[in-house]
């Protein structure tokens, strides 16, 4: 068996999956203005845990009390209007070609869950592995369920889900634009590096692994 990872942001699709989740809560009065606050927070804490980030505390209280159903319909809008614009063409082409040829397919983002659903719907593919909100009574706590997939916890969440499938890491490839990512990156058969930084460039190049470049959607055109 062949499986297929994808990260998302800036992989499958040319922008910030949670960026653009926030500012839409925020102009839809979801997501509360405390939120200024907290992210620049919550930046810190990720960008400098090499370890990767316990889901411990009310790491989201910007989220409190949202309805579980609101949070989905939001989903569903910034994927119609923002996400499937900036959907990278060539990168679906892969998927595509990787379906056609018999390979699974898994989506690994540090993103939300419920953020990811209608992306995955809309590609096909059945499994993600995501950093998940915790709901109480179909209401967010303001908390992660679980620990978020991030660096070495996307890793360690990856890894874990292969287990339950019985599915060698050597029997997988990992698709992905992040410097953060390459604790998984480095654990399984095949690294292809999207759209990279010049860090993980200059790596990917050391390492022999594909580089996959893809061109700008028509919204990042629209923007640039």
């Amino acid at each position: 068996m062949r499986l297929h990872i994808f990260d998302v942001d800036h992989t499958i699709v040319g922008c910030s999956t949670v960026r653009e989740f926030v500012m839409r809560g925020l102009r839809e009065g979801l997501v509360g203005p405390s939120i200024g606050f907290y992210m620049p927070l919550l930046f810190l804490r990720y960008a400098f845990a090499p370890g990767g980030v316990k889901a411990d505390g009310t790491s989201y209280p910007f989220l409190r009390g949202v309805a579980k159903s609101d949070l989905e319909a939001l989903a569903r809008s910034i994927f119609e209007e923002s996400l499937l614009p900036r959907i990278h063409a060539s990168v679906v082409e892969r998927i595509a070609s990787l379906r056609r040829g018999g390979g699974e397919l898994l989506i690994a983002s540090s993103s939300f869950g419920t953020i990811l659903e209608p992306l995955a719907e809309h590609l096909g593919i059945a499994d993600i592995v995501a950093s998940e909100l915790e709901f109480r009574d179909g209401r967010a706590t303001g908390r992660l369920s679980g620990e978020p997939a991030f660096g070495q916890g996307k890793r360690r969440r990856v890894l874990a889900y292969l287990e339950t499938r019985g599915i060698d890491p050597a029997d997988c490839s990992f698709y992905s634009d992040g410097w953060r990512d390459l604790p998984l990156l480095q654990a399984v058969g095949e690294a292809v590096a999207v759209n990279p930084g010049r860090a993980l460039r200059r790596h990917a190049r050391g390492a022999g692994w594909e580089i996959l470049t893809t061109a700008p959607s028509a919204k990042e055109l629209l923007h640039a």
